[in-house]
Order: C-alpha cells, then sequence, then structure tokens
C-alpha cells in the first residue's frame, strides 16, 4: 500500500518474498481483523494469492502454536497452484521460537543457508557470499 507520500515512481511491490512464521490470514476470523477490518483484504497474504505473485520462500516450525504448520501448507499449495514460485521449509519440532538465535540455533543457521540459497537462485545474491547447503 502506498501512502500519499510516497513516490510512486517506486513500487510497493515486492520482488520476492522471505516469509518467517508469517501471519498468512488477516481476513475474518483471522489475526489482527478486529483491528483493521475491511482494509485487511488490501495485504493479508491468503486474501491476494493471485498469478504473479513474487517468489516466495515460508519458514515456519511444525509446532508454532501461533502458526499451524497446515496453515503453511495450505498457502504454499495455494501459491503453487495459481501459478507461482513458492516453497516451504518446515522446522521439525521447533514451535514460534523459530529465528531466534537464542532459543533455535540450529534452526536460526539452517535458516539462515536456506534465505542464502533462495536468494542466489533469484540472482540477488552470489554464492560467493558463502551460502552453503546444509543437507
Amino acid at each position: 500500500m502506498n501512502e500519499e507520500t510516497d513516490n510512486l515512481d517506486i513500487s510497493c511491490i515486492p520482488n520476492a518474498l522471505v516469509l518467517i512464521k508469517p501471519v498468512f490470514d488477516n481476513g475474518p476470523g483471522g489475526y489482527g481483523y478486529e483491528k483493521i477490518g475491511g482494509k485487511c483484504m488490501f495485504f493479508s497474504p491468503l486474501h491476494n494469492i493471485r498469478m504473479g505473485a513474487p517468489p516466495t520462500l515460508i519458514l515456519l516450525g511444525t509446532e508454532d502454536q501461533n502458526i499451524p504448520a497446515i496453515t503453511g501448507e495450505y498457502f504454499n499449495s495455494a501459491m503453487q497452484k495459481a501459478g507461482n514460485k513458492c516453497e516451504l521449509i518446515l522446522f521439525e519440532g521447533v514451535g514460534h521460537e523459530l529465528f531466534h538465535s537464542d532459543k533455535s540455533p540450529e534452526s536460526y543457521k539452517k535458516g539462515l543457508v536456506d534465505i542464502q540459497n533462495i536468494l542466489i537462485s533469484l540472482g540477488y545474491l552470489s554464492k560467493a557470499h558463502g551460502a552453503e547447503d546444509t543437507k
């Protein structure tokens, strides 16, 4: 969404998305709907899936109490069905502490490598930046 003061020569549409334990649904019954109401349809990821979405990487723990893995799986499937590049990486046994280097150092380290690898594959980083495969 653009503010009135934004330079409209610069698009607010991202070229790629890296989503770490994201809120997918801001619609009725979803997170924050009470605060934003119908405005959610402008930015709720689940309500804006369409062909031509930016390539997307999703990192999510299987034990996340706030964002169920099944929601990530549904979003990933819907994105792919719409013809978009979308990859979901689930961290087995990890909860909402995903990407807290002090609470889950192994998943944090693996997540950084996963992010580097997708940014390399999209041409935003070169292999010289040191991404390593953890598999």
